[in-house]
């Protein structure tokens, strides 16, 4: 069977396009969203630990001693 070069993927969304309809292609919201997540994997994947090493750091410290006592003054 030969690879057909008739389809290409949405930039947007990933989905299979066929490219004389490319122009005319309208992306499902769901399926966009799901891509753009993907997309971004690594950065969701990092981000529990870039959190953990701002707050273990000086910013970071100050950030939760201010909100916490911002908290206690709001109470």
């Amino acid at each position: 069977m030969l690879f057909s070069w008739s389809r290409t993927p949405c930039a947007q969304c990933g989905a299979s396009v066929e490219r004389d309809a490319v122009g005319s292609h309208t992306c499902d919201p769901v399926r966009r969203v799901d891509f753009q997540v993907l997309a971004m994997g690594s950065a969701i994947a990092a981000f529990d630990t870039d959190l953990r090493d701002y707050l273990t750091g000086n910013e970071g410290r100050f950030e939760a001693w201010l909100a916490a006592r911002e908290v206690r003054r709001s109470a």
